[in-house]
C-alpha cells in the first residue's frame, strides 16, 4: 500500500488510457462508491487543477488544510499528467499514500481547485470515532467495509439489492 502503488498507478494512466478524461479517481477497496452521485458532485467543478475528496483530520471542513483520505480522492486529468512528468512525486514515492499525494500537490503548488465532499464521504458507522457517522441518502462514498454484513447493510440501505432474486450462496 505504502510502496510506490498510488505513484505507478496515476503516472501509468495517460500511457494506458486511450483518451483524457476529466477526472481519475483512486479508491480503496473497502469503500462503495455511488457512481451517480458522484458524478452530479463534480458536475459543477472545475476540470483542471481538482483535487476532490474527504479531506483530514475528520474534524475539518477547510479542504487546503492538509490531504484528502485514501478511502477515495479524485484528480483531474491534468494533475495526472503532472504526476507523470514531474520529479516531485517521482522522487517521493514511499510512505502513506493519502498523505503523499497531498504532499506532491502542496510541494508543487498543484491542486488550487480543492473541494472536500463531507457529509457525503465517510466511515461506517462506528468504524472510525468522528470520521463516521450513520448512513445518509446523500452519501458518495462509505469508507471501511471490512465484513460482509456491513457490505449487506449497506447494499440494502440504498436499495442495491432490491431487483435481484434471493440466493441459495448465504442466508438472512
Amino acid at each position: 500500500m505504502n510502496s510506490g502503488k498510488t505513484y505507478t498507478y496515476f503516472s501509468s494512466l495517460p500511457q494506458i488510457l486511450p483518451r483524457r478524461y476529466d477526472y481519475v479517481m483512486k479508491a480503496d477497496d473497502d469503500v462503495f462508491i455511488r457512481l451517480v452521485p458522484l458524478a452530479l458532485s463534480l458536475g459543477p467543478l472545475p476540470r483542471t487543477d481538482c483535487y476532490y475528496g474527504f479531506v483530514i483530520p475528520c474534524t475539518s471542513q477547510n479542504p487546503f488544510i492538509d490531504y484528502m483520505s485514501g478511502m477515495g480522492f479524485v484528480l483531474s486529468w491534468d494533475l495526472v499528467e503532472w504526476i507523470k512528468e514531474s520529479s516531485i512525486p517521482a522522487n517521493d514515492t514511499y510512505g502513506p499514500e493519502d498523505k503523499l499525494v497531498g504532499k506532491w500537490l502542496k510541494v508543487g503548488k498543484k491542486g488550487k481547485n480543492r473541494f472536500s465532499n463531507k457529509p457525503a464521504m465517510y466511515d461506517y458507522p462506528g468504524t472510525n470515532g468522528k470520521c463516521s457517522h450513520e448512513l445518509i441518502p446523500e452519501t458518495v462514498a462509505v469508507h471501511r467495509l471490512k465484513r460482509w454484513d456491513q457490505w449487506l447493510n449497506v447494499l440494502t440501505f440504498f436499495n442495491v439489492t432490491k431487483a435481484l432474486k434471493p440466493s441459495n450462496l448465504y442466508h438472512l
